[in-house]
């Protein structure tokens, strides 16, 4: 059995409305036990007279919501029945192989911190996009760490490699953000990188990559620090729903109401709207954290409950260990 805690007060909507997320997760996956984290009373009620089996979820009681404008530090001290907390503390204690959460990244880094066992020098936030084509590949460092050093950067390559192996990349490609092709391009730190990653010989490294082939390009492993990692997610993310937006307008100003342009339409956002994707997974602690984005849907909690089962299905805290 693949045990996983959700936080489920930690989004911006009601736990009401993201509790058919977690039982459609469970109803799919027969060896997925759901540990669900918040107000008692309400889970119950939000539960009652759903089809779903009764021995793979549990409910924990942590009433206490951790919110975006508490003070990270003070807030894991003083809410001791927090939702973040109870969830973290399952991990700790073994009973849960990986968390689900969207409550305040600040809050949830320190949580990690405070509570599990670090399996790496320096721990990551990863996302998880689709290239033009469909296929998967990493951002990493996308927020964590906006300060690096260039021996960081290493470890963040052997962290996107590890999880690109634990969902079925065999061989990933590392490439390193830069603004130019070239070896010699860059900033102090990307030079160095470059020439750390090189002469990593466990890594197979291809060189430097432009934002521009961020969708179309060969890595599998896309390895910044976490200040040009998270300017890059939002800035795709932005420049792809704002294209749509223009679409939509001009077609809605030209009276043209396509079918089959809709569906696509739909299909696009999905792909490009972040809230949709499968969170940003903090990695290199002894279990996985899975951060949704605070404005996440039931659709949002399903996707992050699956990846998490995924995550830990595959053991991805000893693919880390086994990489660096």
């Amino acid at each position: 059995m693949i045990e996983v805690a959700v936080d489920i007060q930690g989004a911006d909507n009601p736990p009401s409305s993201l509790i058919s997320g977690a039982i459609a997760a469970l109803n799919e996956t027969k060896d997925l036990f759901v540990y669900v984290c918040g107000d008692k009373a309400a889970i119950e009620q939000a539960v009652s007279g759903k089809a779903y089996d009764k021995k793979r979820l549990a409910v924990i009681d942590a009433p206490q919501t951790i919110l975006n404008t508490d003070n990270p530090m003070e807030a894991i001290a003083a809410k001791k029945d927090s939702s973040l907390v109870a969830a973290v503390e399952l991990c700790r204690e073994g009973k849960a192989k990986a968390v689900v959460t969207c409550g305040a990244t600040g809050a949830v880094f320190v949580a990690a911190m405070l509570m599990l066992k670090k399996i790496a020098d320096c721990p990551a936030l990863l996302c998880e996009p689709r290239k033009i084509d469909g296929t998967p590949f990493c951002i990493v460092d996308c927020g964590a760490n906006v300060d690096c050093r260039a021996e960081k950067l290493v470890s963040f390559a052997k962290i996107g490699c590890a999880y690109m192996k634990a969902i079925g990349t065999e061989k990933p490609k590392v490439v390193l953000l830069n603004n130019g092709a070239e070896d010699k391009k860059g900033s102090a730190l990307t030079k160095k990188a470059n020439e750390l990653l090189r002469n990593t010989p466990t890594l197979d490294f291809i060189g430097n990559l432009e934002g521009t082939e961020i969708l179309t390009g060969e890595g599998d492993v896309v390895v910044c620090e976490g200040f040009s990692g998270n300017i890059l997610l939002k800035t795709m993310e932005g420049v792809a729903l704002g294209v749509l937006k223009e679409i939509d307008t001009a077609m809605n100003k030209l009276g043209i109401t396509d079918e089959g342009y809709k569906k696509l339409h739909d299909k696009l956002y999905k792909k490009y709207n972040y809230t949709e994707l499968d969170g940003a997974v903090l990695l290199g602690f002894s279990a996985p954290i899975i951060k949704g984005h605070g404005a996440a849907t039931a659709e949002t909690i399903y996707h992050i409950i699956k990846s998490a089962y995924v995550l830990a299905r595959n053991d991805i805290s000893e693919k880390i260990r086994q990489e660096l």
